[in-house]
């Protein structure tokens, strides 16, 4: 008779639970578990950091495939888009970003983080953090790019940082030398470059925040961080304008 046959699998499978058969099954690093909608599975247990350029350079061996990646995340009008200055991208072969969310909590969370991209010191980019999935799907509309990567999780985001050289233009965020100043209580140790028949003054808005920068001498230097949230320029005289651009200064590099 088979009825001893039958009772053994049965008692196996009491044993050993069937999601056990899955354990091994794709859990290495580079593997998918990820679904047709673009969630990505509770399973996924290691999630590989792979470079953005890798991705840009190879593209096929991580469609569809959960991977972690650092790069600059720019928010446009119609779509977002994440790049690296190592490879720089041609407007044909741009990644485009859709957030996916797998509950309203997740959701509310990508949001908010999101938003905070869009404040005045991120002027709409940040190097991000993120976990997603990258889709061989193009758009060729307003929004155009060739692959997508759908952001699973925001792991962390940062403003970007760029030295300052003598230029400054609103809603970027500079890294720069700063020393006392009798007139304005701080100054910059590079001059900001003057256009001919162009009077400038930088005002920094929240000065008072840093007493360390506030007590600063004239012969005293330090690295500060900060954003340009105005930049507004007037007609004085015929042949004369002023500017002014207020500053925020974010944080003091030791």
């Amino acid at each position: 008779m088979r009825t001893q046959p039958i009772l053994t699998a049965i008692v196996s499978l009491m044993l050993f639970p069937s999601h056990l058969a899955f354990a091994n099954h794709g859990s290495g690093p580079g593997s998918s578990h990820a679904s047709k909608s673009g969630t990505i599975s509770a399973a996924t247990q290691v999630t590989p950091n792979i470079a953005f350029c890798e991705i840009v350079k190879n593209p096929r061996l991580y469609f569809d495939k959960v991977v972690r990646v650092i790069a600059t995340l720019h928010l446009a009008t119609e779509a977002s888009y994440l790049s690296d200055d190592k490879c720089v991208l041609s407007h044909d072969d741009q990644i485009g970003v859709r957030y996916v969310s797998s509950d309203e909590k997740q959701r509310d969370l990508l949001n908010n983080k999101i938003r905070k991209v869009r404040d005045i010191e991120y002027g709409g980019r940040a190097r991000v953090t993120v976990v997603g999935i990258l889709r061989n799907s193009s758009r060729r509309s307003f929004a155009w790019y060739r692959y997508r990567f759908d952001v699973h999780n925001v792991e962390d985001l940062a403003p970007v940082i760029i030295p300052y050289e003598g230029r400054l233009q609103g809603g970027t965020t500079y890294s720069a030398a700063v020393r006392g100043d009798n007139d304005s209580g701080l100054s910059l140790v590079i001059p900001l470059r003057m256009v001919l028949h162009v009077g400038a003054r930088i005002e920094w808005t929240n000065l008072k925040e840093f007493p360390s920068l506030a007590e600063l001498g004239v012969s005293s230097q330090q690295r500060i961080v900060f954003t340009v949230i105005s930049d507004q320029t007037k007609q004085m005289t015929e042949l004369r304008w002023n500017r002014t651009v207020e500053c925020k200064i974010l944080g003091v590099k030791e």
